[in-house]
């Protein structure tokens, strides 16, 4: 009885807190960022060294397009048509992070 006089019982642990908003393991804000990646990655594919060896370095328009037809055309409307929005967008998601982190 002494003894236990001595050595008080050790505290409770604190509950778990809630899962909030801010600690999920995927956001929508995740999600928007690795799919600006994949379109960055997209776009700064070169043509004489990475698309001419699978045949995607040119697109041939047309309405009986096959499937690497159709991931020429894409690449080639990346490279093209959205340049200006992804270095937009790229620059609204570094302010993103330098402010919220």
């Amino acid at each position: 009885q002494a003894r236990a006089a001595l050595h008080p019982p050790p505290p409770i642990p604190p509950p778990h807190p809630a899962v909030s908003f801010e600690t999920m393991a995927i956001g929508l804000v995740h999600l928007f960022e690795s799919g600006l990646l994949m379109c960055n990655a997209a776009a700064i594919l070169n043509e004489k060294r990475f698309l001419r060896k699978y045949g995607l370095a040119t697109a041939v328009p047309g309405e009986g397009m096959g499937p690497k037809n159709q991931v020429a055309n894409f690449l080639q409307a990346m490279r093209t048509l959205m340049r200006y929005p992804l270095v937009a967008m790229n620059v609204l998601v570094i302010l993103y992070e330098m402010i919220l982190g």
